[in-house]
């Protein structure tokens, strides 16, 4: 939002020179607080209102409720009496799906709901496709090469050393971070570390994140271990066999596999022993 929040602006359906007349501040990071994630600011006084922006990425029922009081506390604290805007940015549509009506509060002794709708303006993400996204705003666009993405990553990391107070930065990099290697599988922990000169390992989550990042690259390498002994002795692996190796993602099982591979006389008896081996790990999966 600091760098292009513009772009999120558009999608909201707010007009494209509109758009390019905020700054925005983000309010909370990570934190569950009666403040919205982001609040944006016009340029300029006469630009337009006010805007608040909630990012929804789980089940939240009262998330049209809690963004109405986060919009009310903010204007009343100033006060402010100019034009608002409030935005939910939904992850999924199961998650906008969870949200509570705001109409579905009664009034004492009547029999008509309590009308608040009408109030936000709400996205989900995953209803865009690709070119959908790009035709809003090219920024948008999620093509980009592995050089250009680091050379990216160079640039956030100084936005947010410029933008952010000293006291927040530690906290930006590291939801920043987290939200690389979520989203641009194609770099490494090392490499986003060295992106953002920020060691993700300074907190639980990248500490999470790496440890799961080691045990995937395990089984990884056991898996190859495994098709390798199997073309060495029985020659050409059936794509069939192949594709079940490759669905295995218990590293005893690929272990227990691989002596197998060594010890069975023929390909014939390693399937006997793959379906056996295939049975509890299917009865784990569910």
């Amino acid at each position: 939002m600091k760098v292009s929040g513009s772009s999120l602006l558009k999608l909201l359906g707010v007009a494209a020179d509109k758009a390019e007349k905020y700054h925005f501040q983000a309010v909370v990071l990570k934190d569950k607080v009666l403040k919205p994630d982001i609040e944006g600011f016009p340029i300029l006084a006469n630009d337009g209102g006010r805007i608040f922006i909630e990012f929804q990425g789980y089940s939240d029922p009262v998330i049209r409720r809690r963004l109405m009081a986060e919009v009310f506390l903010g204007c009343s604290a100033e006060p402010y009496q100019g034009f608002v805007m409030a935005g939910i940015v939904y992850t999924d549509k199961k998650y906008q799906e969870a949200a509570l009506p705001l109409n579905s509060f009664k009034s004492m002794g009547e029999t008509t709901d309590c009308r608040l709708d009408g109030g936000f303006k709400e996205i989900v993400l995953s209803n865009y496709t690709q070119q959908e996204l790009e035709a809003i705003d090219p920024k948008l666009s999620a093509k980009t090469n592995k050089a250009a993405l680091l050379a990216k990553g160079h640039e956030w990391q100084d936005e947010v050393r410029q933008i952010f107070p000293a006291d927040q930065q530690w906290e930006a990099l590291n939801v920043l971070g987290l939200f690389i290697l979520n989203r641009f599988h194609k770099l490494s922990y090392e490499e986003v570390t060295t992106m953002l000169n920020f060691d993700l390992m300074d907190t639980l989550a990248g500490q999470q994140i790496h440890d799961i990042g080691h045990q995937k690259g395990l089984i990884e390498d056991a898996r190859e271990m495994l098709l390798e002994v199997l073309e060495e002795r029985f020659g050409i692996v059936p794509k069939d066999l192949i594709k079940q190796i490759r669905a295995i993602s218990l590293r005893d099982h690929l272990k227990q596999l691989h002596r197998q591979a060594i010890r069975c006389p023929d390909m014939e008896g390693f399937k006997d022993m793959l379906s056996k081996v295939l049975s509890p790990q299917k009865q784990h999966n569910q």
